[in-house]
């Protein structure tokens, strides 16, 4: 019997002898004769591994970018909150994980270059694509709800440009795969795409979102993505292709310049069009200016930051921390946590009281000043509120609370820990007034009832006043502001002085703050520590309320 993998002798016609070779191997150097034959380009040398290296490297730079600035396409929908963050991180992961598996697939059946810039270049397309469908896709995901939407809004906006973008790695490998050293090749591109998403991170931090639109930032970043590619049929002497590609790029930049910039003329806020008087890039999201029906309004990622008719606030919240704060008569100095649009410190600071605000955005306190009539006397220190307090040396009669990070506070300046150090701040029988948004039953309640079960072991009793629930008929589902004040207050408050808006005095605001004193239920209030704080996480409720 013949054994497999053997050759074999057959007589031909002619009375001679061939040999012939087994299946096994002659499948194989079928295999290899196929695999030179169907090589779509020689080994990368030069130029071509200099456009492979830059493709890798923008690809790395491209995911962050994408990552990051989709924080900011879905913040005026649903806000900066855990859910947000949770949404894009894993559609992240699972694009680049199935663009990792069918990038490798196709990298095998269409080796080279070739396939690869075509990859990049329909990658750029995509993100054009995605900017230009950003506002009927938020709208109609927020349908699905605050978690669902989340999702549902990051996978039709960025998962189609992420799986791209996933399939680059192993298709730069195949064309670049040095099998003499494979492990040196692979680690190098795969260190080259590392460092492209780390400055990928730091250029969308510190240039693009601080400088630019959020869709100029996208624009820049499709721009990035093209190049590589351009670049690559030229080379090739592919004119009429570039021309091409060149082409469908300007038409793409130009739809999303000019439809972006048609839908930065307006922010919406609770479903109403605001027209949009100016737009200050940030760190922290687009400060937008809007004057409307006789007031100027100031949003930051869909939330109204202040607001001022004529020179006072338009905002009811600023007359509810007005009249807790002057409760004793007007004090001496004040600290408050948070500028927003500076309306609240204007306010005091008019009223000849000593204010020091803390706030960590360099643009809103340009912005109050320029915009909302910030006076010089207002000390704005620039930092973090935790961070900055403790290095304080004087001590405040009132200390405000007002800082929010999108919906919520930031977690950190509302634990035990943080309390601790405030207090070493508060003047004698001092008072802290604190701004929360949140509600009064069910989950809705867990916010507020916990900042006051945390705060009341370091100041002591805290008093919880709702002016909205108390004019709304006391709502037992309203979400709504909610002051927390810590200190004794007078059983006859001092007489309210400062200058107040029409609607405020005939709504009778002013007089409401104290008639609207509640009493929170505890049962889900927990103890908010350093190592334990899931405020952003409880943080729905305010989103819709804030927003919708």
């Amino acid at each position: 019997m013949e054994k497999r993998g053997e050759q074999k002798i057959e007589k031909n016609n002619g009375g001679g002898y061939i040999s012939v070779q087994s299946g096994a191997k002659a499948k194989t150097k079928k295999q290899a004769e196929s695999a030179t034959t169907n090589s779509a380009e020689p080994a990368l040398s030069g130029t071509h591994k200099g456009l492979l290296q830059a493709a890798v490297l923008i690809g790395g730079a491209s995911v962050m970018v994408v990552e990051i600035l989709g924080s900011r396409v879905l913040a005026p929908s649903f806000g900066t909150t855990l859910h947000v963050w949770s949404a894009l991180i894993t559609v992240t992961l699972a694009a680049l994980a199935v663009g990792y598996a069918i990038g490798g697939r196709v990298a095998d059946r269409r080796p080279g270059l070739g396939t690869l810039m075509t990859v990049m270049a329909i990658s750029a397309g995509t993100l054009l694509l995605s900017d230009l469908i950003t506002r009927p896709v938020l709208k109609a995901a927020y349908s699905a709800g605050m978690v669902g939407g989340t999702f549902v809004a990051a996978i039709l906006l960025f998962l189609p440009t992420l799986f791209l973008l996933g399939m680059v790695s192993p298709m730069a490998v195949r064309a670049a795969a040095d099998q003499q050293q494979l492990g040196t090749s692979v680690g190098n591109l795969y260190a080259l795409s590392t460092i492209g998403s780390v400055a990928g991170s730091l250029s969308v931090s510190l240039l693009l979102i601080p400088n630019l639109s959020v869709h100029a930032a996208i624009i820049s970043t499709a721009v990035a993505l093209a190049i590589v590619p351009l670049i690559y049929l030229l080379m090739k002497s592919k004119g009429q292709a570039a021309l091409l590609l060149l082409a469908v790029l300007m038409v793409g930049v130009v739809a999303t310049k000019v439809m972006g910039d048609e839908a930065d003329r307006e922010v919406f806020y609770k479903n109403e069009a605001y027209p949009v008087t100016a737009r200050v890039p940030s760190s922290y999201g687009d400060l937008v200016v809007s004057d409307y029906r006789g007031a100027r309004y100031l949003f930051l990622n869909g939330v109204q930051q202040g607001s001022l008719i004529g020179d006072v606030s338009h905002a009811r919240y600023a007359y509810g921390l007005e009249r807790l704060t002057t409760a004793r008569g007007l004090p001496k100095n004040v600290l408050i946590w948070g500028l927003g649009a500076g309306v609240f410190a204007r306010a005091l600071a008019e009223a000849g009281i000593d204010v020091t605000v803390i706030e960590i955005d360099p643009m809103s306190e340009k912005v109050a000043r320029e915009y909302f009539g910030l006076p010089a006397s207002v000390k704005v220190i620039i930092g973090d509120a935790r961070t900055e307090t403790v290095n304080l040396k004087d001590k405040y009669e009132v200390i405000v609370l007002d800082a929010f990070s999108g919906d919520t506070p930031p977690f950190h300046l509302l634990t035990k820990e943080a309390f601790e150090d405030l207090k070493k701040c508060l003047a004698p029988n001092g008072l802290i007034v604190a701004n929360i948004v949140g509600g009064f039953s069910g989950s809705a309640s867990k916010v507020v009832s916990s900042v006051v079960a945390t705060m009341e072991p370091v100041f002591g009793k805290i008093s919880v006043y709702s002016p909205n629930w108390l004019q709304s008929g006391k709502n037992p589902n309203l979400v709504t502001t909610m002051f927390l004040v810590a200190g004794e207050l007078p059983e006859n408050p001092a007489p309210f002085t400062m200058k107040v808006s029409e609607e405020i005095r005939r709504t009778n605001y002013i007089d409401s703050v104290f008639a609207s004193k509640v009493e929170l239920s505890r049962d889900q209030a927990i103890i908010l520590t350093d190592g334990y704080a899931p405020l952003e996480a409880w943080s729905d409720a305010a989103v819709r309320a804030m927003r919708y």
